[in-house]
């Protein structure tokens, strides 16, 4: 198969690739988790990269991957060469696609923001060709085919341009029946009853917020109870939320329509604005094809639109 074939050191692009996301990923299962295989698929790929080579590229660690010496000089040279090919395929691809965008974000920001705004946008630019990939890993931006990313954690991308999207404002939200969607509930009030927890694993993206921090926020500095279910998708914490299985950390951009058609409630009137912004990140060069200066344009438009917008 053409997919086997490596060059005349018997080593093949694929091994190479497996190798880099043991690497950014720091373990076997977090690199294959990263590239939709199985753990036995990464370690058999490492096995032959090892045979090939002659020599080990990793020790294992108390659990984790970590390079050799010559593994890490390997690692280093791989990725700028890796780089290079991709760029040369990206640029390809991409010759002719004037009208052509495709714009990376999470499900949850899909979902609750994209969606019901993205009409307007259509309407505006017919012409436009987009494309919309969900994810729940900040590890391909810059990387995968996109053209702008939408982060979910915070992060440093130098070699991409970084626009201030939507301020970070949180605040809890609950069904209309619950006992506290109400505007006088007090912090202290939320220490017992059940919260909505979101688990991110910090190997996909880092977290913004959680429930420790609000509650130290308003001077609580024990962690409260969180005997509510937990979750590793925010998509699914809302719809727990929804269905009045208990409170969530709302983040406004993503709430907001929710809480205006009565959805949801806030449950007191404490929020935090973390100053911490959500960001649009873009390859510079990309902004001068019409069909992305345009989807980047519009974004940061309804951005600040929302940021207008009289509250419910």
């Amino acid at each position: 198969m053409i997919d086997d074939l490596a060059s005349t050191s018997g080593v093949s692009d694929r091994h190479l690739r497996v190798l880099l996301a043991v690497v950014d990923g720091g373990s076997f299962t977090a690199a294959g988790r990263d590239l939709g295989i199985g753990q036995p698929a990464v370690s058999h790929a490492v096995r032959q990269l090892e045979g090939a080579l002659g020599s080990p590229v990793f020790q294992r660690v108390n659990g984790r991957a970590v390079l050799t010496g010559a593994g890490r000089r390997l690692a280093e040279e791989v990725r700028s060469g890796l780089e290079a090919v991709d760029r040369a395929v990206r640029t390809f691809r991409l010759a002719g696609r004037d009208d052509d965008v495709e714009l990376s974000v999470s499900m949850p920001l899909a979902t609750y923001w994209l969606m019901p705004r993205l009409g307007a946008f259509r309407e505006r630019h017919p012409d436009v060709e987009l494309r919309i990939s969900t994810g729940e890993t900040d590890r391909l931006i810059g990387i995968d085919d996109a053209d702008l990313w939408i982060p979910l954690g915070e992060g440093r991308w130098p070699e991409l341009q970084e626009s201030v999207f939507l301020p970070e404002r949180i605040y809890p939200v609950a069904a209309p029946g619950h006992p506290l969607a109400r505007p006088d509930t007090q912090p202290d009030e939320l220490l017992d009853p059940d919260l909505l927890v979101h688990v991110v694993h910090p190997e996909r993206h880092s977290s913004r917020y959680d429930w420790q921090r609000w509650f130290a926020h308003h001077g609580h500095q024990r962690v409260a109870g969180a005997t509510g279910p937990r979750f590793n998708d925010y998509s699914v914490v809302l719809r727990a939320a929804l269905a009045g299985q208990g409170i969530a950390l709302g983040w406004h951009h993503l709430v907001q329509d929710l809480v205006a058609d009565g959805l949801l409630r806030r449950v007191g009137s404490s929020e935090v604005e973390t100053g911490r912004p959500l960001v649009v990140l873009a390859r510079p060069a990309s902004l001068g094809r019409p069909a992305v200066r345009a989807l980047h344009d519009w974004l940061l438009e309804a951005a600040h639109g929302d940021r207008h917008r009289r509250e419910p």
